[in-house]
């Protein structure tokens, strides 16, 4: 009789086990899309602010040769 009582134990702190594999597993996976969408976003803003400071070089550029011109004649 205990060794039925045993096994039924473990049978049990198995399936609690594999339960709780499982809802870290999807847990897991919820945290990695979000980490995935997050880099992809800081991705995004990053290129974001390389074309505006390309643009802002730009037009310090064209200022700049715009006042020498102005100042040569």
């Amino acid at each position: 009789m205990k060794t039925v009582k045993y096994h039924k134990r473990c049978f049990d702190q198995i399936e609690g086990i594999v339960a709780e594999n499982m809802v870290l597993t999807s847990e897991l996976d919820r945290l990695r899309l979000e980490a995935e969408k997050e880099a992809k976003e800081k991705d995004a803003q990053e290129e974001h602010m390389l074309d505006l400071s390309q643009r802002l070089v730009i037009k310090d550029r064209k200022k700049k040769s715009k006042a020498g011109c102005w100042n040569q004649s």
